[in-house]
């Protein structure tokens, strides 16, 4: 019966938002609007469930990196639902999806000690997953080592586009406080564009991306502080 109910709420609320005036890049489907999710408007696809940051992610992966095109071997640490039906359609790509959680992946790894060899992977795929780790710079290092010459690496991270440096504090431990100061509970940083500092100090080139100035942003329903950092071993 709740299963039903739920069913049936969505129905009704993918029909109240019929239309055309945006579109998800992730599914296909057309709507008047995104639904409203997480305190933010127009952000949630009723279709697909995709937010913002998934839709600006397949705009890269899909339409500026071709992804599929050629055979590539794809590492996706904490895949995202959005996403990894999408990846996984494409025959072209050997994918391979990790997580701390090891329930519905392939390998259980720590993202700071990768079971993995040195450049193993062609292209990795890393979103909203470095401000949960305490060593940043371990995972990002770890990172770097597994990606193969002339590889890609995306990440991306929630970001205060308004701070010249990240924001974290040891001492701020409490959920509540961490949800104050990190916009979530089991955050344990806020990142400034200064990340890419720490991405270069892994020994990578870092290129920030903004699919809101490459794509209609209203259209498809993104957002400036969604910046993808395009990654590639310095000497590549």
């Amino acid at each position: 019966m709740v299963q039903l109910r739920g069913a049936l709420r969505r129905r009704i609320k993918r029909a109240r938002l019929r239309g055309d005036a945006v579109e998800c890049p992730c599914c296909g489907r057309k709507w008047a609007e995104f639904a409203p999710d997480r305190g933010r408007g127009n952000a949630l696809c009723p279709g697909c469930g995709s937010h913002e940051r998934h839709r600006a992610q397949w705009l890269y992966l899909d339409r500026v990196l071709d992804l599929g095109i050629e055979p590539v071997r794809l590492l996706h640490f904490a895949p995202e639902y959005a996403l990894r039906g999408l990846i996984e359609q494409r025959r072209a790509v050997d994918y391979v999806t990790a997580d701390l959680d090891p329930a519905g992946v392939d390998v259980a790894a720590d993202i700071t000690a990768l079971p993995f060899g040195d450049g193993e992977f062609d292209a990795i795929v890393c979103s909203h997953v470095l401000e949960h780790v305490d060593d940043d710079r371990a995972a990002m290092a770890e990172l770097a080592r597994v990606l193969g010459p002339g590889g890609w690496l995306v990440v991306m991270v929630p970001l205060d586009l308004g701070r010249e440096a990240t924001h974290e504090d040891p001492s701020i431990t409490a959920p509540a406080d961490r949800e104050r100061e990190y916009l979530q509970h089991d955050h344990v940083r806020l990142y400034s564009l200064d990340i890419m500092e720490r991405l270069a100090g892994a020994g990578l080139t870092v290129t920030p991306q903004r699919m809101d100035e490459r794509f209609p942003a209203a259209r498809y329903g993104l957002i400036p502080s969604d910046v993808i950092f395009h990654c590639a071993h310095a000497s590549s």
